[in-house]
């Protein structure tokens, strides 16, 4: 299961994606499972992606490599 933010509620939850809407590449039009806010979303903006290598960094919240330290931390020196 694929966890996005909500821009209605500010959930983290579900979306039911609305595939028979037209949206330019890498975008997909969604209604949220808990409140029925009807948007579009940048893939990229999930907050995890289940079977992958990959997975948001918990300090920065960027994308990292599972087995690896954050890229984005270590450039900005947060720890």
């Amino acid at each position: 299961m694929t966890l996005f933010k909500c821009n209605g509620c500010s959930r983290k939850t579900e979306f039911l994606w609305l595939e028979q809407l037209d949206t330019p590449e890498g975008f997909k039009a969604y209604q949220c499972m808990d409140c029925g806010c009807v948007g579009i979303k940048n893939i990229a903006e999930a907050l995890s992606v289940p079977d992958s290598s990959i997975s948001r960094c918990d300090q920065c919240g960027s994308w990292q490599f599972k087995n690896l330290p954050c890229h984005t931390c270590n450039l900005i020196g947060a720890k």
